[in-house]
């Protein structure tokens, strides 16, 4: 059984080749398809079964119904919507990015049920990093501007896109200063966290000074979205234990809201919250007043700040483009540009890269190292996957046990 896949890099090229496939309309290349019934495997799909079981306590994906598929870790998830989706019987699986904010165990494991299922069901694999490539596929094609080709050196095409991009060489100075800023802005100090009874963090001691570059890593369940809530968020988990942000002890007046004017954040989930039509300049410039979109006209000071970061960029021509119209990785980049705008003491960037083609990644990992070596800022990358040309100082791995995960410091 022959197995396809194309290298495509926006969503809009993904869904397009999607609706292709389902409606009976298959590409020249994949002709083999035709009149065949297929069934996609994709995070949107399984937002769906999520959005359900939010809405009716259950989901399809949940035979027993006696347990919330939220409280699946991500690998259970897609181990649910797999087994659902091939009940269907479907004549061929499009897998959309599969891989996508998967430890490397977990994405082991999908890859070989997916070399199973490729003895039975034929499979296209739509995706953007050519490392994801399954080890069955015979033929593969590059989607760009619409055109459709057969790769014949996917050797070439994998050199070719891992190519560094020195494309950031400074950015814009601070517009202000932050005061009484300590040296130590996070200490946890043997922090242990249970949810349920059930151990997630065990004697956890870390500390992230000025300046430094951090990469927390970790597998699926490990607990670095819990990290990342007591920092940043309100978990009740961070009152009570020797946790300090910015000299104080969490929970001993300084309210949530002033802690997070200290800090510059940034995942993908944001995009989410800008559904109105500002423009890319509003956008940045929302930064500087700490608002979800702009509302109130800037100052000249705040256009000539927003304008030098554009430049910065490279979108000062596309400055009145309407945000949600431009590219993913344009959208990625002024985004994480908002969240350092103020040059903040600490900068959380959390899987920044997800969804991002290989190009793409390297051109925004280049941009947060040079956040590092240009500022005072003191940035925490959180990913699944290790990025090349990422330059962290330093890697707190977690590392998941029966007693709840345990960490160690890596020095680079």
């Amino acid at each position: 059984m022959k197995h396809f896949a194309i290298h495509a890099t926006g969503h809009s090229e993904n869904n397009r080749f999607e609706q292709q496939l389902l409606n009976g309309n298959a590409v020249p290349a994949l002709s083999d398809l035709k009149g065949k019934e297929g069934v996609v495997f994709s995070e949107a799909v399984l937002e769906k079964f999520l959005e359900e079981d939010y809405r009716h306590g259950y989901s399809k994906l949940n035979a027993e119904k006696d347990r919330s598929i939220r409280t699946f870790s991500s690998g259970e998830k897609r181990k649910a919507l797999l087994i659902y989706l091939l009940n269907q019987k479907p004549d061929f699986l499009i897998l959309d990015n599969p891989f996508d904010c998967l430890d490397r165990e977990s994405v082991k494991m999908l890859k070989r049920r997916f070399e199973e299922i490729s003895e039975k069901v034929l499979i296209v694999q739509l995706l953007k990093r050519t490392e994801d490539l399954l080890p069955f596929v015979a033929e593969v094609f590059l989607s760009e501007e619409q055109k459709f080709i057969a790769v014949d050196d996917f050797l070439k095409l994998q050199k070719k896109n891992q190519q560094d991009q020195d494309l950031f060489t400074e950015i814009p100075p601070a517009p202000g200063e932050y005061v009484d800023i300590p040296e130590m802005l996070v200490e946890m100090k043997n922090v242990s966290v249970s949810y349920n009874e059930k151990p997630i963090l065990k004697n956890i001691n870390w500390s992230i000074k000025k300046g430094e570059f951090w990469e927390l890593s970790g597998p699926n369940g490990s607990g670095k979205t819990t990290l990342l809530d007591m920092i940043y968020g309100d978990n009740p988990k961070a009152y009570g234990v020797d946790l300090f942000l910015f000299g104080n002890r969490k929970g001993s007046g300084e309210s949530v809201w002033d802690i997070k004017k200290k800090i510059g954040y940034f995942s993908p989930a944001i995009t989410e919250l800008f559904k109105g039509t500002h423009t890319i300049e509003q956008m940045l410039i929302s930064g500087l007043v700490d608002s979800v979109g702009l509302y109130q006209k800037p100052s000249d000071k705040q256009l000539f700040l927003a304008q030098k970061w554009l430049k910065t960029l490279g979108l000062l021509e596309k400055k009145n483009k309407i945000f949600r119209s431009v590219p993913l990785l344009q959208q990625r980049m002024i985004l994480i540009a908002r969240a350092m705008i103020k040059h903040p003491p600490l900068l959380i960037l959390d899987e920044p890269s997800t969804s991002l083609d290989e190009k793409s990644a390297l051109t925004l990992t280049n941009l947060i190292n040079i956040f590092s070596e240009e500022s005072e800022t003191a940035i925490l990358y959180v990913s699944h996957r290790r990025e090349k040309g990422l330059n962290p100082q330093f890697v707190l791995e977690l590392t998941p046990s029966a007693e709840g995960s345990t960490a160690k410091v890596i020095k680079n």
